[in-house]
């Protein structure tokens, strides 16, 4: 999180290049190596092979430590009501958007985009973009034009800069919205592909009903024989000790009254809501599943 460790990636840290810093840096690069998650040889601080496996599934850390480290530490005063989660303490946005990026890049997007590769589509529409620098890779690589969907001002903002900075405004439409507010989404009639990734299970926190309703709207808006990628998490199976990070997952969920689904749920209430589950694809992220749709054909009835 305080980005001192990024130049790891690049053959290690020398003790020189450490020379007028706080001595308290050196110091937790040697705690490190006590740890086992480094190693210090020849004046240079290297990853082992433990500390790469850890290394790569920062995103985990910063999103739990970072973002929720301190809702986590109020639990005893949210059992006991003396506070409640999202107005007395909430989580630190900035880093649950920083975990999420980590994770997704090495552990969600591969497989989004062999997964993608396997349709054809002109039009994407991403619900809840954030900085679209995930739409902006798509529509480069598959040579079609988006529009991105997020109501946070600073996610927006970020957005049109990345946009801009690769000349792909012609190609991009930003919308500032709720992408719970399907009338305020423009040419969603015109989309052939929806992605939308650990959106869904906030829409569920209203109930069953909320998510139904939403899907059902959804599929009423999309032109016949759109797609929807929807990207989530399953909850930890009963029974498996040492899963890692689903139960952490599953637990500040909870703690955000979110309910997370098994992939059977999601093709339950995915196909009441108007679309067809087509396959189901696991994620190198513990518990991470994409479900590729697509809306139902209309039945016709003989006369």
């Amino acid at each position: 999180m305080a980005d001192e460790l990024s130049a790891l990636e690049k053959g290690g840290i020398t003790l020189a290049s450490l020379e007028g810093r706080d001595p308290l840096l050196v110091a937790t690069l040697r705690y490190l190596c006590h740890r086992g998650v480094l190693r210090e040889s020849g004046e240079r601080f290297t990853l082992t092979d433990y500390g790469a496996r850890v290394y790569a599934d920062r995103g985990f850390l910063v999103w739990l430590v970072g973002g929720y480290g301190e809702p986590m530490r109020r639990i005893d005063a949210f059992l006991q009501r003396s506070m409640r989660y999202g107005s007395d303490v909430t989580r630190d946005g900035r880093w649950v958007a920083g975990g999420t990026a980590m994770m997704a890049r090495t552990d969600v997007v591969p497989q989004v985009m062999e997964t993608l590769a396997k349709i054809s589509f002109g039009t994407v529409l991403d619900l809840g973009s954030g900085n679209a620098r995930f739409l902006m890779a798509v529509c480069d690589r598959f040579g079609a034009r988006g529009i991105g969907v997020d109501v946070d001002h600073a996610a927006h903002a970020a957005a049109g800069e990345a946009v801009a900075a690769n000349h792909m405004q012609d190609r991009i439409e930003l919308v500032r919205a709720d992408v719970r507010a399907l009338d305020e989404i423009p040419g969603i009639d015109k989309v052939d592909l929806v992605v939308t990734f650990y959106l869904l299970h906030e829409i569920l926190a209203g109930g069953r009903d909320a998510l139904l309703g939403y899907l059902t709207g959804l599929a009423a808006r999309l032109p016949a024989g759109a797609k929807l990628l929807v990207g989530e998490i399953e909850p930890p199976i009963d029974g498996e000790p040492g899963q890692p990070f689903t139960p952490e997952f599953t637990y500040v969920h909870a703690l955000v009254r979110q309910t997370l689904l098994p992939a059977d749920g999601w093709r339950d209430v995915l196909t009441e809501g108007g679309f067809d589950v087509r396959e189901i694809v696991r994620c190198r992220v513990p518990g991470g599943i994409l479900l590729l749709c697509e809306k139902h054909e209309p039945v016709s009835r003989s006369r």
